[in-house]
């Protein structure tokens, strides 16, 4: 089964938009279309429209010819050949020991060496260290707060002392 508009009759009222349980109808310039994949042919549109213009129409039914079954053949058992068996019994238990206990253990060392080398290949950043201002100062930083006085012949300058800008000056102030 499937639904069907009619356009000529359709009037775009929208309706049938707003019942379909499974949004599978809109509105394409003003004419209902209804998606065939997503419908469940529930066929509430086609009792809401008042034009009458959507329509339940049953398909042909297609009939298939029966195709006809082959026979089954019966599987063909094949033996293999007798593998002699190796000359040193004790080299595949050797190698199956190996395999299980050492290579895991080998690969595992190997994979920790390379972290290590690819660590140490990585620049370190330099520390740049800078003291906040509630650092604890030594004495001499201390007494002079952290501000160097300047000094002319390795003697410092003092204000009001004599030295400096305007000491022989009485004039100055």
């Amino acid at each position: 089964m499937e639904m069907r508009v009619n356009a000529a009759i359709c009037n775009g009222c929208g309706a049938c938009v707003e019942i379909c349980p499974s949004g599978a109808i809109y509105l394409n310039a003003g004419i209902a279309v209804i998606d065939q994949v997503t419908c469940t042919q529930c066929q509430a549109c086609e009792d809401v429209c008042t034009a009458g213009a959507i329509t339940a129409i049953e398909l042909p039914v297609v009939a298939v010819e029966p195709v006809a079954v082959q026979p089954v053949r019966e599987p063909e058992i094949v033996f293999a050949e007798h593998i002699p068996s190796s000359p040193k019994p004790w080299l595949s238990a050797a190698l199956a020991f190996t395999g299980r206990e050492i290579l895991p253990r080998l690969a595992n060392a190997l994979v920790a060496a390379l972290d290590r080398r690819l660590a140490q290949a990585q620049p370190a950043k330099p520390q740049v260290y800078l003291p906040s201002r509630n650092a604890e100062l030594s004495p001499m930083q201390n007494r002079a707060r952290g501000y160097r006085r300047r000094s002319r012949d390795g003697q410092a300058r003092r204000r009001g002392r004599g030295q400096g800008r305007g000491a022989g000056n009485e004039n100055s102030l």
